[in-house]
């Protein structure tokens, strides 16, 4: 049985240094710098409340790792070194659950792991949340792409949503080149285990994952305007939390300004490129479906409704990226407050609604 193993490298680039020295390995080799950091002064929100996080954001550099006899071990997706110890900047450390580990499935392959976060059945896939597929899943396939390495397979956590299958399918990445992920013991090591950073670590929404995203998804493809959609207001009504719950007075007003209610869950991948394509004003509340502003074109007005116990500049930093004109209103919460403050349902303030939407000439 193989224990977990307490001791780290703080940054992948950290075992990249002494392996190559201790092996005789060039850096390049097991090291790749795919993206240099990058610090970006973006244009901050606009609306009636206060700026609520920095406007000059950071972003470390995006990079591909080789590692010889490489290991992914449990549910938690921990990449472990020959040395036995795991690379802190590729995972979302999580209680492990499990204290031991089979004896390894060893692949005598190149393969890339695309997992991170949690990837436990039963409790919690992080790539089936829709925005972290998007923008922390799929774009590690663009590092893996650019670094120039020949992969065999890749290895990705248990497909459990259309859009991951619709989204590989348009990436054209074919389902026999995956290894699928479905049990908490995961323990795989490959003769060269392909490690690509991660998005969401990197400093949130990088520029980088936004332009492949988009053009992969939707500047490849032939993508027609769908009338009646040019304002939508979307929805949560099919998410778990983060609920409008003064949403029937929130639809009235906007109907009257000749907005469409959505909701993603039934639509493809492409019926939501085609319908943020065609918006030029959208309204909506903080979640995974505002990734799709990425489809969104220049110009194109947002309206962010987010709860006050949520301060977060992901799909804000997206927006800037798109170069939409990008509005957010701070919204009281429903009591009683959800155990977790990130989940709280919130009220929109529809005076304080209708200020921003003249101020956003809608």
């Amino acid at each position: 049985m193989y224990p977990i193993p307490d001791q780290f490298y703080a940054k992948t680039i950290d075992w990249a240094i002494t392996y190559s020295l201790s092996n005789n390995y060039r850096f390049e080799d097991v090291y790749k710098v795919i993206y240099p950091k990058e610090m970006l002064q973006l244009q901050a929100p606009k609306g009636l409340d206060s700026i609520r996080w920095p406007t000059l954001c950071s972003f470390d550099e995006a990079f591909v790792a080789v590692i010889p006899n490489g290991r992914v071990v449990t549910g938690n997706c921990y990449v472990v070194t020959p040395d036995n110890k795991r690379l802190l900047d590729v995972e979302y450390n999580y209680p492990y659950g499990i204290q031991e580990l089979p004896f390894p499935e060893y692949r005598a392959e190149t393969v890339a792991t695309l997992i991170w976060g949690w990837n436990i059945p039963e409790v919690d896939y992080t790539q089936a949340v829709f925005g972290h597929w998007f923008f922390d899943i799929l774009p590690r396939i663009h590092l893996v792409e650019q670094s120039g390495i020949a992969i065999d397979k890749y290895l990705i956590g248990k497909l459990t949503h259309p859009f991951q299958y619709e989204s590989l399918n348009m990436l054209g990445i074919p389902m026999d080149k995956l290894i699928q992920v479905d049990k908490n013991d995961f323990h795989l090591m490959a003769d060269k285990l392909v490690v690509p950073a991660v998005p969401w670590i990197l400093g949130k929404s990088p520029r980088w994952a936004y332009q492949f995203i988009r053009h992969r998804l939707k500047d490849n493809h032939s993508v027609q305007p769908v009338n009646g959609y040019e304002r939508i207001y979307v929805t949560r009504q099919d998410a778990n939390a983060r609920f409008v719950l003064n949403e029937d007075e929130v639809m009235n007003m906007l109907r009257a300004k000749g907005f469409t209610r959505i909701v993603l869950t039934p639509l493809t991948t492409q019926d939501k490129v085609a319908i943020y394509s065609s918006a030029h004003a959208i309204v909506a509340p903080f979640g995974s479906g505002n990734i799709n502003f990425a489809f969104c074109n220049p110009g194109t007005k947002i309206v962010e409704l987010t709860p006050h116990t949520v301060t977060d500049d992901y799909f804000w930093k997206i927006s800037n990226h798109a170069q939409l004109d990008y509005y957010e209103i701070v919204c009281d919460i429903g009591y009683p407050p959800r155990h977790i403050g990130g989940l709280d349902n919130m009220i929109v303030d529809i005076n304080k609604l209708r200020q921003v939407l003249e101020l956003a000439g809608i």
